[in-house]
């Protein structure tokens, strides 16, 4: 179990992997009803000069789901939540990539019972290690 008293600066989260390909695309385009031809048209994708080259780009809110998967990941089982995420999208996410979300706690925030809530630093890297998103999160603990 997680608890706010116990929480050090500095704290890693665990590394979360998710592979990326175009069915993953594809998918969290139905999900989110984003069909825009840049994620999921190869043909429209490569006569554009977008980038990403030639290839189609995965959702950034998919990008941010998978820091998000980190936190509650890591959150959840102690009965913590999260209350806040914001992501900036940094590299284009292509059919291929494997991105590691992670975090490190930077900061406690002492508000009472149910109310105290850690800062987090997030990112994800693609497997060339390149920075893909960066954010930071706000996840209450008890």
């Amino acid at each position: 179990m997680i608890l706010f008293e116990a929480m050090a600066l500095g704290t890693e989260l665990p590394i979360v992997k998710r592979q990326v390909n175009q069915d993953v695309i594809n998918r969290f385009a139905v999900a989110s009803f984003d069909y825009n031809p840049i994620h999921i048209d190869p043909e429209w994708k490569a006569r554009a000069d977008l980038p990403g080259g030639k290839s189609n780009i995965a959702h950034g809110q998919m990008t941010m789901a998978f820091m998000a998967s980190a936190i509650t990941d890591w959150a959840f089982e102690g009965g913590g939540w999260l209350s806040k995420l914001d992501a900036k999208y940094l590299k284009p996410v292509l059919p291929g990539d494997e991105i590691s979300a992670g975090g490190v706690v930077t900061e406690k925030h002492f508000h009472g019972d149910a109310k105290d809530f850690v800062v987090l630093d997030m990112f994800a890297k693609n497997q060339h290690g390149d920075l893909v998103a960066a954010g930071k999160a706000e996840v209450t603990l008890l």
